[in-house]
């Protein structure tokens, strides 16, 4: 049996002793429903253009806690793994600036911290059809939802 740390616990909101909770704000969260799963990132990942201007040790830095918390979120919460999926990603802004979700956006690392975290074999094109991304505004909340569908 793998355990997580209680540091680890609360970053991914889900044990909140000793800490106050904040209201109304995503937390690391993830469900199951018939045929898939649905994973919520508290946090829209930085675009590429932002991403490749950041130092080589911050941008694996970046990576190595996105796959961490992915894999202690699938861990914690027992979830399923996929041979081949479908996976559709939504990132909701809180602004309505104009963005381009075809190529800045692109769902490379969330994708990978999937596959490290156990819940997608591969992330092969063969294996997985990844859905165009989509962009949703909420002005509360900015974050990620990722639904992932078993394919047959």
């Amino acid at each position: 049996m793998t355990r997580i740390s209680q540091r680890q616990a609360r970053q991914l909101g889900i044990d909140t002793k000793g800490k106050k909770q904040v209201l109304n704000m995503p937390t690391w969260d993830a469900a199951t429903f018939p045929g898939g799963v649905w994973l919520q990132i508290p946090f829209v990942p930085p675009s590429l253009n932002v991403w490749k201007n950041w130092h080589w040790s911050k941008q694996h830095k970046y990576k190595k806690e996105l796959y961490q918390d992915v894999k202690n979120l699938a861990m914690a919460l027992k979830l399923p793994r996929y041979n081949r999926a479908t996976v559709q990603i939504i990132y909701y802004h809180k602004t309505k600036r104009r963005r381009d979700p075809a190529d800045n956006y692109a769902p490379k690392f969330l994708m990978d911290a999937l596959v490290n975290g156990g819940i997608l074999m591969d992330d092969n094109g063969d294996l997985v059809n990844v859905e165009p991304v989509v962009m949703k505004i909420d002005k509360e909340k900015a974050r990620t939802e990722i639904f992932i569908w078993e394919k047959k």
